[in-house]
């Protein structure tokens, strides 16, 4: 039977409604043996962290793509299109090659009886692409928590975490510590591993020294997300002995809705004849950590203007933390769900909001994300000194950023 890619495409997200999220390493190190071992065919970069691994990994692939490499890059989650999470030199997976490779993964899963999850099959499918198109270097970022991910069974040259707090606490642990430990199960015996300023010293320390791994620490204070990342980046590189050009290169690459900024003259090309915010953002910061630091890069780099909020969680963030962070500095909020079964409802972000205080004239509860785009962008030009921000969960950039008239390859399916 021919199964088309949308066919193949649903039947993949239709696992996550099934068998949701399972850690574990078994199904992959099962498949990978069925499918010839490719993890061995090709060396890798492994990067684990609470926030920051995605500008990271694209950094670095950005980096080893301007030496003349072969660059394979696998990161989570996807915008937009599903095969944005498997890039070669910046080149997403085409559709035929994603078919090819999950009929392969699929027909292994049912020979074997393996249950593999969504995750742990997007992620072979990725390690068997990236071997048959033979990359010189992967760069291969974890998905969740690091010691039981999809992801392990990888043998890199070099492993990386770049931050640690507070996040998914119901599946990694309620404490740093614990969830320092389960980022930690990346290190590898001998393997060198670089850490971010603000992860924890002392466990990633006597883990690296179990292994005996070189330990090479970031340090410093940094007043942004981006001078952190690119600070990682870069020492991994030269660790890696890349060229100065190559990672001059490199650190100026970023990932799509990382403090993706439109100023008015490129918004009066969508919005023509009408008064425009000073600015436009998109940001991925969703849980605690990265939205405080969205907030205080905001009042660094726009002092004294007020901020309207554009904000869709998943029901698994901290949402009590991070409304009460958005609501301290938010003029108004359009609350909006993404269409995701991860999505939170709008009635329980609007309650929270209700219930921390935030009048309820400054709040919007909008059907549809490209509708609390246009409203916001017409109100906030209305006003002298007001930026718009669209920031919260991955699932509602695509909608925000269609609003804008961004054509982009979309997948029309939810996780």
């Amino acid at each position: 039977m021919q199964y088309t890619y949308v066919e193949l495409l649903e039947r993949l997200f239709s696992v996550n409604l099934h068998s949701g999220i399972k850690l574990g390493l078994d199904n992959c190190q099962k498949l990978n043996e069925a499918l010839g071992y490719p993890v061995n065919k090709f060396p890798s970069i492994h990067i684990a962290g609470t926030n920051g691994k995605g500008s990271v990994s694209t950094k670095i692939a950005a980096a080893f793509e301007a030496s003349g490499k072969r660059v394979g890059i696998y990161t989570s989650p996807h915008i937009a299109c599903f095969r944005e999470r498997i890039r070669i030199n910046g080149e997403m997976i085409s559709e035929d090659e994603t078919k090819k490779h999950l009929l392969i993964v699929f027909k292994l899963t049912e020979e074997l009886n393996i249950p593999a999850t969504f995750f742990e099959i997007t992620t072979l499918v990725a390690l068997n692409y990236f071997a048959m198109q033979k990359v010189d270097i992967a760069v291969i970022e974890t998905g969740l928590g690091g010691r039981l991910d999809a992801t392990n069974i990888v043998h890199p040259l070099l492993t990386i975490i770049t931050s640690i707090s507070l996040d998914h606490t119901e599946i990694l642990g309620n404490t740093l510590e614990e969830i320092t430990l389960e980022k930690a199960g990346i290190i590898k015996p001998g393997i060198p591993i670089v850490v971010g300023p603000r992860v924890p010293t002392k466990p990633i320390q006597e883990i690296a020294a179990l292994n005996a791994s070189p330990y090479i620490r970031v340090e410093g204070s940094f007043d942004c997300f981006q001078a952190e990342n690119n600070s990682i980046a870069a020492t991994a590189l030269n660790y890696l002995h890349i060229t100065e050009q190559a990672i001059e290169v490199g650190l100026k690459a970023t990932p799509p809705c990382r403090m993706e900024t439109w100023l008015p003259d490129r918004l009066a090309t969508i919005f023509p004849n009408i008064s425009l915010p000073k600015a436009l953002i998109f940001d991925v910061a969703h849980n605690p950590d990265g939205i405080s630091h969205l907030i205080a890069v905001l009042h660094q780099q726009f002092p004294g203007t007020s901020i309207r909020f554009i904000i869709g969680l998943s029901k698994s963030k901290d949402i009590f933390t991070c409304i009460n962070l958005i609501k301290n500095a938010a003029s108004h909020i359009y609350l909006v769900e993404a269409p995701s079964g991860r999505a939170a409802p709008i009635e329980e972000l609007s309650k929270e909001l209700l219930r921390q205080g935030f009048s309820i004239s400054s709040i919007s509860c909008e059907s549809s994300i490209s509708l609390a785009v246009q409203n916001a962008i017409i109100a906030a030009g209305q006003l002298t000194n007001e930026i718009v921000v669209v920031c919260g969960t991955f699932f509602i950039m695509s909608a925000a950023r269609a609003a804008l008239g961004i054509v982009e390859p979309q997948d029309l399916l939810s996780i």
